[in-house]
């Protein structure tokens, strides 16, 4: 017999029971991931309330969420030691106002100069500058991220060693940031670096808000033709 399917309430789609969550305070709508859980919740809200048996309230949406005043949604990006635990690439991810990607976290210097500032965050305790280099805490994407677009490299004290781990990421801005928008800059950092890897030089021309638009604009085209429903929901500009 096969197994029981729900939807979630946000994306539609069917999964098993045993792979979808339910809101912790109604117990009655399901979700099939925290992002889809959080995004849903300004409607949600509206007709949440606990079941006639609940003994005790329960703060919500979610206690898997954590949300108070002032959280935000950021992503993590898995090193390469954490995605061969089976860690997902990017994860949606609730930044506190406490947390210490606010004060201790370094501004992008392409994204800045694009006009989408995003923080960065090395959610590793050791120092860069003085660890010895572990291939397990390679992190290619966030090395890209952080690119310096004079030069088309990352800082000295980013990648010194390798030591890059696990990383944070939130807009300046606290807009929520989903996966597909943290790929849809990680591809734009790649496809500046190719520019300098093919010998133009700094490509000041692709280094404007205006270009970054357009690049995002026509990735989100080219994902949604090839299939990547997710992308549908993705808001232009970024």
């Amino acid at each position: 017999m096969a197994p029981p399917k729900g939807q979630c309430a946000k994306c539609g789609k069917e999964f098993s029971m045993n792979q979808l969550m339910r809101c912790s305070h109604c117990k009655r709508v399901l979700y099939c991931s925290n992002a889809c859980q959080f995004s849903h919740w300004r409607s949600h809200k509206k007709t949440c309330a606990p079941p006639a048996d609940a003994s005790a309230p329960v703060a919500g949406p979610s206690s898997q969420m954590g949300q108070e005043a002032g959280a935000v949604v950021g992503i993590t990006i898995a090193c390469e030691a954490d995605r061969r635990r089976g860690s997902a690439i990017f994860t949606p991810t609730i930044i506190h106002p406490s947390h210490p990607i606010w004060s201790q976290g370094q501004s992008s210097p392409l994204f800045r100069q694009v006009g989408l500032p995003i923080i960065v965050y090395r959610d590793h305790p050791g120092n860069p500058l003085t660890m010895i280099g572990n291939a397990g805490l390679d992190n290619q994407i966030a090395t890209y991220l952080m690119v310096e677009p004079s030069t088309g490299f990352a800082g000295y004290g980013w990648v010194r060693g390798g030591v890059v781990g696990t990383v944070i990421v939130v807009r300046q801005d606290k807009k929520p940031l989903t996966c597909e928008a943290i790929e849809t800059l990680w591809m734009y950092a790649d496809f500046i670096l190719d520019l300098y890897g093919e010998g133009y030089g700094t490509p000041a021309r692709q280094l404007t808000p205006q270009s970054f638009r357009r690049f995002c604009k026509e990735y989100k085209e080219g994902r949604l033709l090839n299939g990547y429903e997710a992308f549908e929901d993705m808001p232009l500009p970024l």
